[in-house]
């Protein structure tokens, strides 16, 4: 492991020692999002020092084993920062919260961003009720600045400073104490983490890819998810699913065996190849293995099924007609989800059609990366009026003659009965046997719609995919 950075202000600056790519993502977050520079700005006129201590908070959640310095050992105009973090550190659900955090960027990110903020706001509290500590901190940001301006002189004022800048940091410890300041500041974000990153983690959102804009957008969608009763009870309900998905996979996997068959760039240890482990055999190239495993540009294996064929992109056409407005529009979506879900961890692509009496939106979801405000509309749009089920279809046969979903299969959900004509019927067989796809029909009512098993390969009721007795319908479903 390379030494923390020397000479160099992080050194003397930050509270927990720093190495040198121990900031790398949180910089590349931080100055994409407008969001946390917004929060730096202001509460830096509330403790001049705040950028730092906010870079100390995340150091102290996102380290295994985070090493805090000496309070001496640091620049004084940081002195402060260091006994906040020292006050951090003894508290139990601070250390629960570095559990959570550990090596996960966005998490520590994200607690961080919470815990900076509910320490300035009893900062702005305190101040507020007390005067004596108002002046403190007022003094203390104005000293701060004057002694950096003094650092090169050694004179008697400098002395003098310094002596005064010591006394004022001791007795701005001793209010923060007494108000058990940091203790509420950390219980207060403790709570509002957990409701975050609950709601991130059952729409999928912590996928580990911190792109510029990704941090931004799961925070602000996360919020819009929240806020609405029946997303609430999306997520809920989809995640009965999700775990019956998973489990089938799991299952699969471990039935079929895998083989490799070729290199891909990524961080999972067991699958780099050999010459990057080489890496870490000398000094001089540990810092470029950190890097790229950081970066997640290790060079390795690449692994397929070697009993199954490559699976391709999802379809999923979804019903909004009036009919669907209410608990059936919850199964729907619910079902929808989970098979996104299954798409992205299995890095297939996945198309949501949502229709009534005509297409209304396609929303397109990448294989390699959830776009969190694409999930919102998934999840809340709905549009009412008939029902239409020609036009979805046709858009899907338009989807699969290109290139991207070639290899597509068509998840079909509604609750209704729509007519569809036999030429249509007959076209769209012939297109279904000429490219080979599927399609499930799953039916949100109590009845089999028989235009669909004109052109469906199954239609599978609600009523047997959540019947636990009724074995093989998730296993038909969640296979695709």
């Amino acid at each position: 492991m390379n030494n923390p950075i020397s000479n160099n202000q992080f050194s003397m600056n930050n509270s927990i020692e720093v190495f040198e790519l121990d900031l790398d993502i949180y910089s590349n977050i931080f100055n994409n999002s407008p969001r946390l520079k917004e929060n730096a700005k202001e509460f830096k006129n509330i403790i001049t020092t705040f950028d730092k201590l906010s870079e100390d908070i995340y150091l102290s959640l996102f380290k295994k084993s985070p090493v805090v310095k000496i309070t001496e050992d640091m620049s004084l105009e940081y002195q402060l920062n260091n006994i906040l973090i020292k006050k951090l550190f003894e508290i139990d659900e601070f250390d629960s919260l570095r559990y959570t955090c550990s090596l996960k960027h966005f998490d520590s990110i994200l607690v961080a961003d919470l815990i900076g903020q509910e320490i300035m706001k009893h900062f702005e509290a305190l101040c507020e009720t007390d005067k004596s500590f108002n002046n403190e901190l007022q003094e203390h940001n104005k000293m701060c600045k004057e002694y950096i301006k003094t650092l090169f002189l050694k004179g008697e004022d400098s002395q003098v400073l310094e002596e005064k800048l010591n006394n004022n940091i001791i007795n701005i410890e001793k209010m923060i104490s007494n108000d058990n300041l940091i203790f509420k500041s950390v219980s207060n974000a403790s709570k509002e983490f957990f409701t975050v990153s609950n709601t991130i983690k059952s729409w999928g959102l912590n996928d580990g890819i911190l792109t510029p804009t990704s941090y931004e957008e799961k925070i602000e969608v996360s919020a819009k998810l929240r806020k609405l009763k029946k997303v609430k009870e999306i997520s809920e309900m989809a995640g009965r699913f999700k775990a019956s998905a998973s489990q089938l996979q799991k299952r699969k996997t471990k039935e079929e065996g895998q083989e490799i068959c070729g290199v891909q760039l990524g961080n999972e240890i067991h699958k780099i190849l050999p010459s990057e482990k080489l890496l870490l055999i000398r000094k001089s190239t540990k810092r470029n293995f950190y890097k790229k495993y950081t970066q997640k540009e290790l060079l390795s294996y690449k692994y397929r099924n070697n009993k199954a064929k490559s699976k391709g992109p999802i379809i999923c056409c979804l019903d909004t007609s009036a009919s669907m407005e209410g608990e059936l529009e919850i199964w729907s979506k619910s079902v929808a989800i989970a098979l996104l879900d299954m798409a992205i961890k299995q890095n297939r692509d996945f198309v949501a059609i949502l229709f009534s009496n005509k297409v209304y939106r396609v929303i397109e979801f990448n294989k390699c990366k959830i776009e969190p405000n694409k999930l919102y509309q998934l999840a809340t749009f709905f549009y009412g009026s008939g029902t239409n089920f020609v036009e979805p279809l046709e858009k899907s046969l338009q989807l699969i003659s290109g290139a991207r979903y070639k290899y597509s299969d068509i998840i079909f959900i509604t609750d209704g009965e729509a007519d569809i004509e036999e030429e249509f019927v007959e076209e769209f067989n012939i297109i279904k046997e000429k490219k080979q796809f599927r399609m499930i029909s799953v039916n949100v009512s109590d009845k089999i719609e028989k235009d669909l098993d004109k052109i469906n390969d199954i239609q599978i009721l609600l009523k047997d995919l959540t019947d636990e007795e009724i074995e093989g319908v998730n296993d038909t479903l969640f296979s695709i």
